[in-house]
């Protein structure tokens, strides 16, 4: 006993063919503009082409029905025919993309066979079943527009930041869960964008690469040791499908390192369409490099300055007026509690603590990035901070074992933390405002209280004290007065 449903939706866009075409076919991203999809992923190895496999969860009233997907015919960027199971009916998603003059034409057909008591109560739902369907393909033509706004900081966001609990709370894989039901689907291709990541092995980094190789980019991943980058490249080419990966290897924590990393960059002319500055480690007890310097001073602020400065020639290369390069710098929300001491920028005053000075070394970073964001913009190039909310990593379980056993439930996937790097990465409407400090994909302030904000002259002493450890190497940076004369 069965009953047959067809259904046909066509609409014309202004995108490429090739586009259009990669963005449908890839079902893991489908919950971003079918609103009855509640989650989905792509379960089965290799790149996306015929016989990929897809777990999707339907929502039906309070229920979420999986139904698995498979692409049974794959001739792209034209055709492509995915057959998805659910226990009581089988759906069949026909599309063909033609080229037109100005974009291109999509038909989608799909055809639906009910079975057992579903096929008996279809008739009284046919009428709603097709207008989700509308919906839904209206969505996805929506989403192909790619013209959203970039979302802003409003008043009441920046009250609710700074009512520590609930700001607190949206650190939380719950602040996560709210803040995903406002998201607009990011249909921008990043298909051969090179793009730059360090801390590429483990935590965010790690789950950042799976996702933008997925996406197709072609990465360039910085990791400390070379036997565990060849075992992670290895993961994410089998994952993913995408052999445009290579391999850099640096000690970040050593500055004569981050400027030979940068020069082997510069040597291969190769423009950077997104630097990642995402390499991080809480340490305890104080620890000092090679040089003497204190190490998570030279690892999370230093290191990252003069590798960023060194390749903005690679970036300005890459970047254009419509489509600029990309800098994202990966902070903490732990940089809320304190405030830049140049006196003691390499944490040698009273007793040490690594998240101090991990927290301190991140709200310097962010001072650069909102530098940079003005002093470049005529580059053609877009600077932006992000924190990830509570993140349950290896660094956060080696570093902060009592906190991440106290917190464990509430703590987000690697995969959440890293959400915001990957739509900073991609997202269009990410590029319309730089020297932002993001979470989920929003805008936040970066002081919950007046005790953390620097002046203009504790910007100025931390950037010539930086100024003066990067001329230890020979290298010249830029910083400056942000408040004078620029923007």
């Amino acid at each position: 006993m069965t009953y047959n449903l067809k259904m046909v939706e066509e609409f014309e866009v202004n995108r490429s063919a090739e586009e259009v075409f990669d963005y449908i076919v890839d079902f893991s991203r489908i919950a971003e503009w079918d609103p009855t999809v509640t989650d989905s992923r792509k379960v089965s190895d290799g790149s996306v082409g015929q016989g990929t496999k897809f777990e999707v969860m339907y929502s039906l009233g309070l229920r979420n029905i999986p139904i698995y997907y498979t692409i049974d015919s794959y001739q792209a960027p034209n055709t492509a025919v995915l057959t998805g199971k659910a226990k009581s009916f089988t759906a069949i998603d026909s599309l063909t993309i033609e080229p037109t003059s100005s974009g291109a034409h999509v038909k989608w057909q799909a055809d639906i066979v009910l079975n057992g008591t579903a096929s008996l109560i279809a008739p009284l739902f046919k009428g709603h079943i097709r207008k989700m369907g509308s919906v839904s393909i209206e969505s996805l033509r929506k989403a192909l527009e790619d013209n959203e706004k970039s979302p802003t900081l409003s008043v009441i966001k920046k009250a609710a930041d700074k009512a520590i609990l609930p700001g607190l709370a949206n650190f939380t894989k719950f602040g996560y869960q709210y803040a995903r039901k406002s998201w607009k689907p990011v249909t921008r291709s990043i298909k051969g964008k090179h793009i730059v990541l360090t801390g590429a092995t483990s935590g965010l980094g790690l789950a950042s690469a799976f996702e933008l190789a997925h996406r197709g980019a072609s990465l360039t991943l910085v990791a400390r040791n070379l036997q565990k980058a060849a075992q992670v490249v290895t993961k994410i080419k089998q994952r993913s499908g995408n052999d445009d990966i290579e391999v850099e290897i640096a000690e970040l924590s050593e500055p004569s390192e981050v400027v030979r990393l940068a020069n082997r960059l510069l040597n291969k002319s190769r423009p950077i369409d997104v630097l990642i500055n995402n390499a991080g480690a809480l340490l305890n007890p104080r620890q000092e490099n090679h040089d003497g310097i204190e190490t998570s001073f030279a690892l999370l602020l230093l290191g990252p300055i003069i590798l960023t400065e060194k390749l903005k020639p690679l970036l300005r290369e890459a970047g254009t007026l419509d489509d600029p390069a990309r800098i994202i710098n990966v902070s903490s929300g732990g940089m809320y509690a304190k405030r830049i001491s140049v006196s003691n920028i390499e944490s040698v005053k009273g007793k040490y603590s690594g998240a101090d000075a991990y927290a301190r070394a991140k709200r310097g970073l962010v001072l650069a990035g909102e530098y940079w964001s003005k002093a470049w913009c005529n580059d053609n190039i877009v600077v932006q901070n992000m924190h990830p909310g509570w993140a349950k990593t290896p660094g956060v379980e080696v570093s902060l074992p009592d906190f991440n056993k106290k917190m464990q439930r509430t703590l987000r996937t690697p995969e959440q933390g890293a959400d915001t790097i990957i739509w900073l990465a991609c997202a269009s409407e990410a590029v319309q405002k730089g020297g932002q400090f993001w979470l989920d994909r929003e805008p936040h302030t970066t002081h919950l209280t007046n005790k953390t904000k620097e002046n203009p002259e504790n910007r100025i002493a931390l950037f010539n004290s930086l100024k003066e450890y990067a001329l230890r190497y020979d290298v010249e940076i830029e910083l400056g007065d942000y408040t004078k004369g620029i923007g």
